[in-house]
């Protein structure tokens, strides 16, 4: 909310500041993404228990970019991105001569980015197709249950994150855009993105998401 915030007294600022053709857009997106660190997990033959720690690779993602056109062929972007990944967790066992049952319960894998892109078309023939690049900076929150056995005699229900666990990390980006024009104010597209963690030297995400970008 506060970063939503902070784009929008952004984009005021931009606008009164901009020339008579304003420079600036604003995009919002929405698709699918598929996460490789949700399955990267070891459930097998734990010592310390039965542990569900795994996702769905497959899982939703959203954001919104602030744009600002450098030249006619290059831009910049500022954006903010939240993905989420699940899982439906099914287990019943006796510990102790009590039945601990879980039944049809999601946990969660969820990932902010922050992140700056740049953007220019891969030619003049083809300007709606376009390559861009960038940075950006990612804290996870992710749930997790683990349920000891003989030698481990407690049950752990855990939401990890940065303010309780550190979870943050770097990387850069790679992708690619294809847009078309609605109108003099709107444009829509489709975009493809890679995030490569450089920090753990780790394929993070994948994402194909439709875009909506509006023109100041």
């Amino acid at each position: 909310m506060k970063f939503t915030i902070y784009i929008l007294v952004l984009v005021s600022t931009l606008q009164i500041n901009a020339q008579s053709k304003s420079k600036i857009s604003l995009e919002v997106n929405y698709g699918i993404q598929g996460n490789y660190f949700v399955r990267s997990y070891n459930e097998i033959g734990r010592p310390d228990g039965t542990a569900f720690l795994n996702k769905n690779f497959i899982g939703s993602i959203g954001g919104i970019e602030l744009k600002y056109q450098s030249t006619k062929r290059a831009a910049w972007s500022l954006g903010y991105a939240q993905s989420s990944n699940k899982r439906s967790v099914n287990y019943s066992t006796v510990i102790n001569g009590i039945r601990l049952s879980i039944n049809d319960f999601d946990i969660r894998h969820e990932n902010r980015f922050y992140q700056l892109f740049y953007q220019r078309n891969f030619s003049k023939k083809t300007p709606n197709l376009k390559y861009e690049f960038g940075i950006f900076y990612l804290r996870s929150q992710q749930q997790e249950i683990i349920i000891g056995n003989s030698l481990r005699n407690n049950i752990d229900i855990l939401q990890r994150n940065f303010k309780n666990s550190n979870l943050e990390e770097g990387g850069v980006g790679f992708g690619l855009q294809y847009l078309k024009k609605l109108d003099t104010k709107f444009d829509i597209g489709i975009r493809s993105r890679i995030y490569y963690l450089v920090s753990t030297n780790t394929l993070e995400a994948i994402t194909l998401t439709p875009t909506l970008t509006y023109h100041f």
